[in-house]
């Protein structure tokens, strides 16, 4: 069977930035994505206040920023990889699996 997780050189590269923090478009936010939560029931994520702008689209694009009750800042892993949310598996920074991978985690870091 194959896996849907698409390829996170994040793992072999202690590289977070997709985590440190998280940040979801707000326009996912207002459509009611559901956060993901814990195995408590409780927020994996707390929202930093913080707003992103892409000064190319400073009048449309906003990206919301979260912290994640999993994140190691020390090591800029997750603490709880094999468990994680199901929007955390669907993110990958390498957008050409048949390219430089090396390169494209640079670009994208």
């Amino acid at each position: 069977m194959e896996s849907s997780e698409k390829h996170a050189p994040c793992t072999d590269k202690n590289c977070s930035f997709c985590c440190d923090p998280v940040k979801i478009d707000k326009k996912a936010i207002i459509s009611g994505l559901e956060l993901p939560k814990d195995k408590n029931g409780g927020d994996l994520w707390t929202p930093t206040g913080n707003i992103l702008i892409p000064e190319d689209k400073i009048d449309t694009d906003r990206v919301v920023t979260f912290d994640c009750k999993n994140f190691d800042e020390k090591t800029g892993k997750c603490l709880d990889y094999e468990d994680r949310p199901e929007i955390c598996k669907n993110t990958s920074c390498i957008k050409d699996e048949d390219g430089d991978i090396d390169e494209q985690h640079r670009k994208a870091i």
